[in-house]
């Protein structure tokens, strides 16, 4: 008899453990409370134009990557996928001339070595740390005790390359973002390297600079959206059970050990209201950690790591806005604001947009489909408008805002903004569970990366995959953790895990 797996959450992890239990040989039910699978790895249409809410680069499209095998491996990436790769990944202006930030390192570098010889010292030192760094990738490799049918080892030549690298993560874990940029003497290079949040340590803008240049940032056809359906596929073509709208209560766990979970009631769909009770003989947790610790269960979870995620973690929050206009507008955009956009007790200096006018089916023709992202915890914000009815006014005085700027920047937009749409914490929140609408783990200075083991001693059967189980998170995260997660299961019951379908063959869309 096939062994009982219940995943909650449908994102990216809880389709990366659904798919690769249900090929190990396991019966799998993959809950998700909202309509559609992919959980923060989505999009949306409004009015004609389609927005990115993740993708907006992915890493492991590079196919020489350890990664892009377990997007392969998941259907997340196929054969018949076209992977963009773009020229320029950021850009900003300078008297009148773009300054590109390309993925190319050594355009980038001698771009910049035209413009500010004096700072040529330290862009030769940039190109030296970056150029070190692209020899770092995520360790994959499988769990320890279980059976693999294509086992994952790391090898002493990886480790041996990476070593040297060490004594530098440390040095730039102590340096902020902001820290880091102020060193050029050049205003525009120091713009162009501050496109992360200024709190942000050096090594993360180190590793975008070195997944940039290794060609490993390109935007798969058709997105997020496109991506989660090829996962959705791949998991029900392998007799996997999906079931949308479709919320769990609490995980049931009696004498230590996992039973099933309860149904919220008046949520299914694929199952009667009676029982409201699915039996398991394991359940993986991907739900995001934080909301789900205290959503549940109804018995405390005294493992020290879950309890040190739960009190340490620094969630990213943001608020999402979609713009989409009837012209044309450049491909890179980003500047300085000379009246600042102020909302939620937050001020706004500088913005960019990511425009994906270039890719088919984005908007109508002669259109461009706008993103930016506006980091910083508004949730509270966003909460106490809710309650006090005025959320929709607040929306709206920020998309306000938001075409001010726009029309001020490029004159042909007035009268052409046909949609602003905006996505709060709360609206992540509401379609996803996570805690405060959060997608990513804030690493700032000092802080040591984390890696969480996914597994308690205190229940047997119980797994948890997902963003949080690795800092800063993302979703190359949410995909590991999520095979993690399934190779705990098998270990449980010693059954091979299977990293790959029997026939060797990926469905082409």
């Amino acid at each position: 008899m096939m062994r009982k797996v219940i995943v909650i959450g449908a994102g990216i992890a809880g389709l990366s453990a659904a798919i690769y239990a249900q090929r190990s040989g396991f019966d799998v039910t993959l809950c998700e409370q909202h309509y559609r699978a992919g959980g923060m790895c989505t999009g949306w249409k409004r009015k004609g134009y389609l927005f990115e809410g993740t993708a907006h680069w992915l890493a492991g499209t590079n196919p020489e990557t350890e990664l892009h095998q377990l997007w392969r491996e998941t259907g997340a990436l196929t054969d018949a996928t076209n992977i963009f790769l773009r020229d320029a990944f950021h850009a900003v202006e300078w008297e009148g001339q773009t300054v590109n930030l390309y993925c190319d390192l050594e355009k980038t570098v001698a771009q910049l070595r035209l413009l500010s010889p004096p700072d040529e010292k330290a862009l030769s030192r940039l190109a030296r740390d970056v150029k070190s760094f692209s020899c770092m990738q995520m360790p994959i490799f499988d769990i320890k005790g279980v059976r693999a049918q294509n086992p994952r080892r790391p090898s002493l030549a990886t480790l041996m390359k990476m070593l040297p690298v060490l004594p530098k993560l440390l040095r730039w874990n102590r340096i902020t973002c902001k820290a880091y940029a102020e060193q050029f003497r050049h205003p525009a290079i120091r713009r162009l390297f501050r496109f992360l949040p200024d709190s942000r340590s050096l090594t993360s803008l180190i590793a975008i600079l070195a997944t940039l240049n290794r060609g490993d940032a390109g935007y798969p056809e058709g997105g997020s959206l496109a991506m989660v359906d090829r996962m959705t596929k791949t998991f029900e073509a392998m007799g996997g059970q999906l079931l949308l709208k479709t919320r769990v209560k609490k995980v049931n766990i009696e004498g230590g050990k996992v039973t099933g979970v309860t149904l919220e009631t008046g949520n299914t769909t694929g199952v009667s209201p009676e029982p409201r009770f699915l039996p398991a003989d394991a359940v993986i947790v991907t739900q995001e950690t934080m909301a789900a610790v205290d959503q549940l269960f109804d018995i405390s979870l005294n493992d020290k790591w879950l309890k040190h995620l739960c009190e340490n973690t620094k969630p990213v929050v943001c608020t999402f806005v979609c713009v989409g206009i009837r012209a044309e507008l450049p491909r890179m955009l980003a500047w300085e604001l000379p009246e600042p956009i102020t909302f939620a007790g937050i001020t706004v200096s500088k913005i960019g947009f990511d425009n994906y006018a270039e890719y088919e089916g984005y908007a109508p023709k002669g259109c461009t489909p706008l993103t930016s992202v506006l980091t910083g915890d508004t949730y509270h914000f966003w909460k106490k408008a809710k309650d006090e009815g005025r959320y929709t006014e607040e929306k709206q005085k920020l998309a306000n805002q938001i075409s001010r700027v726009i029309r001020d920047k490029y004159p042909q937009t007035e009268g052409a903004i046909e949609v602003i749409d905006i996505a709060t914490p709360l609206t992540y929140e509401r379609y996803t569970g996570a805690h405060h609408g959060s997608w990513m783990s804030i690493v700032g200075v000092g802080d040591k990366m984390k890696v969480y083991p996914g597994f308690l001693k205190s229940v047997e059967g119980l797994y948890f995959a997902g963003h949080r189980l690795m800092t800063p998170g993302g979703l190359p995260v949410a995909l590991h953790t999520g095979r993690k997660a399934a190779q705990m299961v098998c270990r449980q019951f010693d059954v091979l895990f299977k990293s790959k379908p029997d026939s060797h063959v990926l469905p082409d869309s």
